[in-house]
């Protein structure tokens, strides 16, 4: 009996493993979805929206599938010095951004890492500018690259997850003028997650 009931334990054991990873998994999809409707919602019915403002018609963006492995925990290391730099934007003007901090992190077994800035004159002391491309940018994503939302408190640890970076609103109606990533934002890597190119 004692030969059977070891590997018996752990066939039980690895599939409540299995089965727990499901569990989690699912509960994080739901959370994503439910952040992707929000900005859809958001996208066909506020005032402030690309689409109302400019009277066009709404049309969905689309999106990777979602994928756990491109939420990644980020190493923040912030910038002691005060450090200001010049953004490009989609309509050849330039906007001013305090350098603030770089997020490192490894995705896909590369490490890599992205500045985070800090508009000078716009926003609240907790409003943060993180603008990347990488290699799908300009074929299956926005040629001018996506953003993604992120949260800096006194942890020198934050997450990023891929599967919710969106597009600026240029990418919808082109008269917006929208800041483009930072040379050292330029990603060697595919982040295929989160939103695609929009297809007017």
């Amino acid at each position: 009996m004692r030969k059977i009931v070891w590997p018996l334990l752990i066939l039980l054991l690895i599939a409540s493993i299995v089965m727990f990873s499901s569990k989690e998994d699912g509960s994080y999809r739901r959370i994503i979805e439910e952040e992707i409707a929000n900005r859809l919602n958001y996208l066909e019915f506020s005032d402030e929206s690309p689409f109302n403002v400019f009277g066009m018609d709404f049309k969905a963006p689309e999106y990777f599938q979602i994928d756990p492995s491109y939420r990644v925990n980020a190493r923040v290391e912030r910038i002691e010095e005060r450090a200001y730099m010049t953004i490009g934007t989609s309509d050849g003007e330039e906007q001013r951004y305090l350098k603030f901090a770089w997020l490192t992190f490894n995705l896909n077994g590369t490490s890599s890492k992205l500045l985070v800035l800090k508009p000078v004159g716009l926003g609240s002391a907790n409003v943060f500018y993180l603008a990347f491309a990488d290699v799908t940018s300009g074929s299956s994503t926005y040629g001018g690259g996506r953003y993604i939302d992120v949260t800096i408190g006194k942890s020198d640890k934050v997450v990023l997850d891929f599967n919710l970076a969106y597009n600026p609103y240029c990418a919808y109606a082109p008269d917006f003028s929208c800041p483009l990533p930072p040379r050292e934002n330029i990603l060697s890597l595919s982040i295929m997650a989160g939103e695609k190119d929009f297809i007017k």
